[in-house]
């Protein structure tokens, strides 16, 4: 039985990493298409690459099962093992998540303000709906196209720190507010169609689908002490969920 791990963070000088993120584009387009990979100078050429380097990106996808290659045959995909690659139950931040699939990733901060929690966050929180608390909006873009926004939540206990930067993680800066780490999350994943101002922020038609997350980030002392809502581009960054099946089956 094969396990499938997610895809390495692309490491190395500047030149492996762009081969690595060039392959990963080669690799998805192939998925999409039920195609093979084009063959060995093919690649080589289109990635401006040495053979060696070609074959050392591609070692690390067949040792995941996301290529599978033989000797005289063509190199496949396999689409189940690349959409297990970016797992639901794993957390990682958005920019290392696209880089890990080879995208280019960007992220801009649309909008950052304190205001109060409000009753339906706050009840989710399990704070006062007039907790003092920090908004954040973030888009990020893979290869130019918005692939995630993100509306991020810290309740703030005293005064908003003079250090403050939006541009940080919200994992970092909830961790300095409350002098803990986020320990574990509470993920509930659902779809919404893009309407008003968040079909213009994903520059997509209204009507859209996209996958919702919403989040809820508790710190080892049980404080909830982060809330997310984000939206996810299903068409750029796809989720699984792996399912252990535990005997007797014929309980069923």
């Amino acid at each position: 039985m094969t396990t499938y791990l997610p895809l390495p963070r692309p490491g190395g000088d500047a030149d492996t990493m762009r081969v690595q993120h060039g392959l990963l584009r080669y690799v998805r387009e192939a998925a999409a298409l039920g195609a093979p990979l084009p063959g060995e100078l093919e690649l080589t050429a289109r990635l401006e690459c040495s053979r060696q380097q070609l074959r050392n990106a591609m070692a690390q996808l067949e040792a995941q099962g996301i290529v599978r290659r033989r000797q005289g045959t063509v190199t496949t995909v396999d689409p189940i093992a690349l959409r297990l690659s970016v797992r639901l139950e794993e957390q990682f931040e958005h920019t290392e998540l696209l880089d890990r699939l080879g995208y280019h990733a960007e992220v801009e901060v649309l909008e950052s303000r304190t205001l109060p929690l409000g009753a339906e966050i706050g009840a989710v929180m399990e704070r006062p709906a007039d907790t003092t608390r920090l908004a954040v909006r973030k888009r990020w873009r893979a290869d130019g196209a918005v692939a995630m926004i993100a509306d991020d939540t810290v309740p703030i206990p005293d005064e908003l720190p003079a250090e403050f930067d939006p541009s940080e993680s919200v994992f970092t800066f909830a961790a300095r507010v409350w002098g803990e780490p986020v320990v574990w999350e509470v993920t509930t994943p659902g779809v919404v169609t893009l309407s008003g101002e968040l079909a213009d922020l994903f520059e997509k038609p209204e009507g859209t689908p996209v996958m919702t997350l919403e989040v809820i980030g508790i710190g080892a002392s049980g404080n909830r002490i982060l809330h997310s809502t984000e939206y996810h581009d299903p068409g750029i960054v796809s989720y699984s969920l792996v399912r252990t099946v535990r005997p007797p089956w014929s309980a069923l």
